[in-house]
């Protein structure tokens, strides 16, 4: 048996799910930077994602702020801002294991992607689920 301390089981718990994490974004990132070749096409590929991802995001804020009052539309404010810090943190962690690599910006950039977009399909849904009362 093999006896771990507190932080060591949380950084091979951090290892694991970056791997896991990295698995997903490479099956992501192929089928949609297929003609990336080095590892800055990379970067740039899944930067140009997030990108894409962080405007329609933007849209979807200003869209949803439409439908609020003025003391939703503050309420609303304060959970995005709360719900970005969580994100980038949260990104940062994940991507850790290559920070200071060049796979670096592709394992962050990935991560903030996949956070963004579930955030912008969260707010559509409450946009649907708002319009339709």
């Amino acid at each position: 048996m093999i006896i771990m301390s507190p932080i060591k089981k949380v950084g091979c718990l951090a290892l694991l799910s970056t791997g896991l994490f990295f698995s997903a974004q490479a099956s992501a990132t192929t089928t949609t930077c297929d003609k990336a070749r080095t590892q800055a096409d990379l970067n740039n590929c899944v930067a140009a994602q997030l990108a894409v991802e962080d405007k329609k995001l933007n849209q979807s804020y200003r869209d949803f702020q439409r439908l609020l009052n003025s003391s939703e539309k503050k309420e609303l404010k304060a959970v995005q801002l709360s719900w970005i810090d969580f994100r980038d943190k949260a990104c940062q962690f994940s991507a850790s294991p290559v920070r200071g690599g060049s796979a670096y910006p592709m394992a962050l950039n990935g991560c903030l992607t996949t956070y963004t977009k579930q955030r912008r399909v969260q707010l559509d849904t409450d946009i649907k689920n708002i319009k339709s009362k």
